[in-house]
């Protein structure tokens, strides 16, 4: 998945020295378009006065085709009437003059159809020219926006009314759960150009929570104050604790009517095995992200992590699979926390740390620099240690 930084540097590649095709790429990127909606675009589709792009063809070989036979134009299954961002209807209207007729395709500024090639040639060459990832294309560009808006707090609904996923919302749900937070109202563009998502809309989201004791009560709060789930549940060995659904063994019964599911037990090694488990039997196990934690965009974290309230995580942090950062915890600029790895309240994680997976971080082990649970970092050429314990009445 392309990062923020990636995302800024093909955005900055894009406006240089404009022509057709870094066109159709800037859309694919900064609107979400597909491949086949871009490649069948043409300049009477775009209304710049309004700010709005019509979404009306596709480019395909239609029922039955096959690789060998020829792109054409075909109605879209997803018709559709976009806003544009404003910086999205500037750099349009700043590089329209590329096209000569209503008739001109955006990718290629001719009248007739473009092949699908002309897009990854652009995006490969660039990518040679720059070694921006590991793999460029048009979908990567997509999948990148459909994460920022996630992140950004889109709801699930309106991103799929916005993408013409309505038919197949599983096909982005399942994808790009985990970086969902929908705590917001419905925004798609930015937080002031919105599309409102209808009222009582469905929010196409359940969520098991494996373990009732007290992480799991934390994990249903969080989840509740995030506020897309339409239905929580949980799944415990004492059957006796309220709001238990079913024991732990029963969870792939559930899998239908609860897509999601996330792991809620303190010990590390077994959060792993039934995280583990949940993925291999198709659940979708997401991040958890409390409204009241503060996360740089540029983080990174795996699947089954929770950042529990008043977590302050500063940028380039790289955080491991089913990590827990409990409430006020603070995770300092290029960190590394492993997988499955515990770190308490209140706990500091010191610049350019390394904790290892699967240990447990407080203040008394962090008083203690016990190699054991982390590995050192540097500052400034002068050896730190992980973590700092945050002291009775400090303001964290």
């Amino acid at each position: 998945m392309l990062t923020d930084g990636q995302c800024s540097i093909i955005n900055r590649h894009l406006t240089e020295n404009v022509e057709p095709r870094k066109v159709a790429a800037y859309l694919c990127l900064n609107m979400g378009l597909l491949l086949g909606e871009v490649t069948a675009l043409r300049r009477q589709d775009i209304d710049i006065d309004a700010g709005v792009l019509h979404i009306r063809n596709v480019a395909g070989r239609g029922e039955g085709g096959t690789a060998s036979d020829p792109v054409e134009l075909i109605p879209s299954d997803a018709p559709r009437d976009l806003p544009m961002p404003q910086s999205v209807k500037q750099f349009i209207a700043e590089n329209i003059g590329l096209y000569h007729s209503n008739d001109s395709f955006i990718m290629s500024g001719e009248e007739t159809l473009p092949p699908f090639r002309l897009m990854q040639v652009l995006l490969s060459t660039m990518n040679e020219r720059y070694h921006i990832a590991d793999k460029l294309s048009s979908m990567e560009l997509r999948y990148a926006f459909i994460r920022q808006k996630l992140e950004a707090g889109v709801d699930m609904y309106s991103l799929c009314t916005y993408l013409g996923q309505n038919k197949r919302p599983d096909v982005i749900v399942k994808r790009f759960a985990q970086y969902c937070r929908a705590d917001l109202a419905s925004v798609v563009c930015s937080k002031t150009e919105s599309m409102e998502q209808p009222q009582n809309a469905p929010k196409h989201m359940n969520l098991l929570i494996l373990g009732a004791g007290g992480q799991g009560q934390v994990v249903r709060e969080t989840a509740e104050a995030i506020g897309v789930f339409e239905k929580i549940a949980f799944l415990d060995d004492n059957t006796a604790l309220p709001g238990v659904l079913d024991t732990l063994g029963n969870c792939k019964k559930h899998l239908n009517e609860y897509p999601m599911a996330f792991v809620a037990i303190g010990n590390n090694a077994l959060r792993r095995k039934l995280t583990e488990q949940l993925q291999a039997a198709g659940f979708i196990v997401p991040v958890l992200k409390h409204p009241t934690a503060t996360i740089s965009p540029a983080v990174e974290a795996g699947a089954g992590t929770i950042f529990e309230a008043k977590t302050i995580v500063s940028p380039a942090v790289k955080i491991g699979k089913g990590v827990i950062l409990a409430s006020a915890s603070i995770v300092e600029h290029g960190a590394v926390i492993g997988d499955y790895s515990h770190v308490e309240a209140g706990t500091i994680i010191r610049k350019g740390a390394v904790v290892k997976a699967g240990v447990r971080v407080n203040n008394v082990n962090a008083n203690e620099k016990d190699e054991s649970h982390f590995r050192e970092g540097e500052r400034n050429g002068q050896t730190t240690f992980a973590c700092q314990p945050a002291y009775v009445g400090r303001r964290i």
